[in-house]
């Protein structure tokens, strides 16, 4: 950057430490703070997490929306940025990061958005109003930093933006920590396959799909530990009870730092049966970690794991498809660290944190340098 830090209005997730909501974006977000991104710009940061999880009604949801955006303008006029990054994450995340970003171009301030969901493209493919209003809200911004070859295509075919606006950077949540976990992995003699699943514990992540397919595992050696919390975890606990799955199953409930660490030391395979999903954190993580990754095709996932080299691709909403996979990397444990070797390869190639922000900073630079030769001109940002 220049010797003059670039000021940034950075709207994101930064809850306090230890606080009770968790997820994908604060997982981003944290690390990319934890990085030298922190130090090369100058940078003011609106928190806009949600308070609960599950979210709390339209009219508590509404009312903050209006007072960060109360505070997005105090802060946008108090102290003009050079440019506007919004993490964007689906629904009336949307609509809240447009609203932003129309007032920032308005303004003559450019705006980055950084969209971390993956289901508003096959929302938008279904309905055209949906894509309507989608393109309207992402219309207020510049650029668009995505995850994913799948998001870029839907930026330039759905949302029209140019190719050049559109920038893939991929996930960077293979942390030193998660990758030192891989890089020390042993062997191990166990014959008990550890199996684990990390994120919200909701119908829509393929919960209860992999525990239908737990019950489909007779006479196979394995442990399953449920990392989270979510809408269905009183259902998906009462499921395992009545499946007589209680021995094989374990609910641990959100884990974090070192016990989170402790737990991939711990595993073999990371499980994500999603219905739909970006890039998904969890399947970084493992992949740093050096586990096999069983996952569904889904979103941005194929773009990154090939099946049977790099981890199991299975049928989203399938069962019998996902409980084929778990008994084939349960049962042969050398293809099951081939697998892992690979995806661990990829981790420490793709989704380390400094490769991402050398890559963003140029954006960023772009980005401010855009809308400077745009308030010169006359034309809007």
């Amino acid at each position: 950057m220049t010797e003059a830090r670039a000021r940034i209005l950075f709207v994101g997730a930064f809850p306090p430490p230890g606080g009770a909501i968790l997820g994908g974006m604060i997982t981003s977000c944290t690390i990319l703070l934890s990085s030298s991104f922190s130090s090369r710009l100058d940078l003011d940061l609106l928190d806009s997490t949600q308070i609960s999880n599950p979210p709390p009604g339209f009219a508590v949801r509404f009312v903050r929306a209006g007072f960060r955006f109360v505070q997005f303008l105090g802060r946008f006029e108090r102290r003009r940025p050079d440019v506007v990054l919004l993490f964007v994450a689906v629904g009336a995340s949307i609509v809240e990061k447009g609203a932003m970003a129309w007032y920032a171009r308005l303004r003559g301030v450019p705006v980055i958005m950084f969209p971390r969901g993956g289901s508003v493209i096959d929302d938008c493919r279904r309905s055209a109003f949906t894509r309507a209003w989608v393109r309207c809200c992402f219309a207020g911004a510049r650029k668009i930093v995505c995850q994913s070859e799948a998001w870029q295509r839907f930026a330039v075919d759905m949302l029209g933006f140019s190719p050049g606006n559109v920038v893939v950077i991929r996930n960077w949540t293979a942390t030193r920590e998660l990758l030192d976990i891989g890089a020390m992995r042993a062997h191990r003699a166990d014959p008990c396959v550890r199996l684990i699943y990390l994120g919200w514990l909701d119908r829509e992540k393929g919960v209860f799909d992999l525990i239908d397919a737990c019950t489909n595992l007779e006479g196979m050696r394995f442990n399953l530990d449920f990392a989270g919390e979510g809408n269905a975890s009183a259902e998906a606990r009462a499921l395992v009870e009545s499946r007589g799955l209680n021995g094989a199953v374990r609910f641990r409930g959100w884990l974090r730092g070192e016990d989170l660490r402790q737990a991939l030391r711990e595993s073999d395979v990371l499980v994500l049966p999603s219905w739909a999903e970006g890039l998904p954190n969890a399947m970084v993580e493992g992949m740093a970690a050096r586990l096999a990754v069983v996952v569904t095709g889904v979103g941005a996932i194929p773009e990154v794991i090939t099946d049977r080299v790099s981890g199991m691709v299975v049928e989203s909403r399938n069962s019998d498809s996902l409980a084929r996979a778990l008994r084939e990397v349960i049962a042969d444990g050398e293809f099951r660290e081939k697998l892992a070797s690979e995806a661990y390869r990829i981790a420490r190639l793709e989704f380390e944190v400094e490769a991402a922000v050398d890559r963003l900073l140029p954006v960023i630079e772009g980005t401010i340098a855009d809308g400077r030769e745009c308030r010169l001109s006359g034309r809007s940002s």
